[in-house]
C-alpha cells in the first residue's frame, strides 16, 4: 500500500512537471479588433488615393472647366465660349453653376447662367464599382441677348452611375419647365425633356475615354393667346465621343465632337425659341476644354 502511494505521488509529479507549454502569444481581444481595422482602413485609404480622392475628413471637390466649342450654322460661325463649376460637400450635397457666351463674325451673345442644388442621396459600393443616385434642382436666369432666352426656367432631374472596375455607366433624366418669355421676338415653347445615357473607359490614370448619347424632345407650347409659339413638339439626338487626358495631377485636357443622329425637323423653331444651349440642337460642333480640380 505504501508503495502504491509513492508510485502514485511519483508519476503525478511527472505529468505536472513534463506538461506541454502554450507558447503562443495571447493576443487581447481589443487588440486583435484594432489590428484588422487598421488593415481595412490601409486598403480603403489606398483606394481612395488610386481614385484621386484626399485622405480627410472634409472631402470636398472643387473643380472648374472651361470649353470653347465651334459650329456652323446655315454657313455662319459660331464660337462658343462655356464656364463650368462643380462644388461637391461632405455634407453628400453639390452645387453646379454654368455660364456660356457665343460669339460670331458680327456679334456676341451672352447665355443664361445657370445654377444647380444637387443631393447624393444613395451611394454604396467600393471605390471600384462603386453606385450612387442624385437628385437635383435648379433654376436658368433670363438674358437679353440675341441667342439668349428672356425666360426664367426651372430645371429637375436625376441621375445614376455606376462603376465596373475600369468601365462606368451612366443615365440621367432632367425636366426643364420653361417660363414665360420677356420678348416679344422670341417663340413660346413648351417644357424641355433630356435624357442621357454615357459611357466610360479608363485605359490609364491619365487617358480616358467616354461615349454620350443625348435626346431633348422640346414639347408645344400650350399658350394659345400667344401668335408666336411652338405648335409642334420637336425632337433631336446627339452623339459624342470624348477624350479626356490628363496633363497634371489637377488639370485634364478634354476633346470631343458632337453629331446629330436625329436632325430636329423645324431648326429654325428651335433657334427662335432661343434653345441655343441644347447641345446639338442647331449644329454639329468640335470642342476642347480643360478642368482643373482643386
Amino acid at each position: 500500500m505504501n508503495k502504491f502511494l509513492v508510485l502514485s505521488v511519483v508519476l503525478l509529479t511527472s505529468f505536472k512537471t513534463y506538461a506541454l507549454i502554450d507558447y503562443s502569444e495571447v493576443v487581447p481581444v481589443n487588440e486583435e479588433k484594432k489590428s484588422t481595422n487598421n488593415s481595412f482602413q490601409k486598403i480603403s485609404n489606398k483606394s481612395s488615393s488610386e481614385n484621386g480622392n484626399r485622405g480627410l475628413a472634409w472631402k470636398s471637390d472643387l473643380s472648374f472647366t472651361s470649353h470653347y466649342e465651334s459650329m456652323d450654322i446655315k454657313g455662319e460661325k459660331y464660337g462658343v465660349l462655356k464656364f463650368d463649376t462643380h462644388v461637391q460637400t461632405p455634407a453628400n450635397i453639390f452645387f453646379n453653376a454654368s455660364y456660356w457666351h457665343a460669339q460670331t463674325g458680327k456679334t456676341n451673345s451672352s447665355g443664361n447662367p445657370k445654377l444647380v442644388l444637387g443631393f447624393n442621396w444613395l451611394k454604396f459600393g467600393s471605390p471600384s464599382d462603386e453606385a450612387k443616385l442624385d437628385l437635383y434642382a435648379g433654376v436658368k436666369l433670363k438674358s437679353n441677348s440675341l441667342l439668349g432666352s428672356s425666360r426664367t426656367d426651372k430645371v429637375f432631374g436625376i441621375e445614376t452611375t455606376k462603376r465596373f472596375g475600369t468601365f462606368g455607366l451612366g443615365i440621367g433624366y432632367d425636366l426643364t419647365m420653361v417660363g414665360r418669355a420677356g420678348s416679344i421676338d422670341e417663340m413660346a415653347i413648351g417644357n424641355i425633356n433630356r435624357l442621357v445615357v454615357s459611357g466610360g473607359w479608363m485605359v490609364s490614370q491619365d487617358i480616358q475615354f467616354e461615349l454620350e448619347l443625348e435626346n431633348f424632345k422640346v414639347t408645344n407650347s400650350s399658350d394659345t393667346g400667344v401668335v408666336n409659339r411652338l405648335k409642334e413638339n420637336v425632337s433631336f439626338s446627339t452623339f459624342s465621343p470624348k477624350l479626356n487626358l490628363g496633363l497634371a495631377p489637377a488639370i485634364n485636357l478634354e476633346m470631343g465632337a458632337r453629331y446629330r443622329i436625329k436632325k430636329a425637323q423645324e431648326s429654325a423653331n428651335l433657334i427662335n425659341g432661343r434653345v441655343f444651349d441644347l447641345n446639338g440642337a442647331n449644329a454639329n460642333s468640335l470642342f476642347a476644354g480643360l478642368n482643373l480640380t482643386i
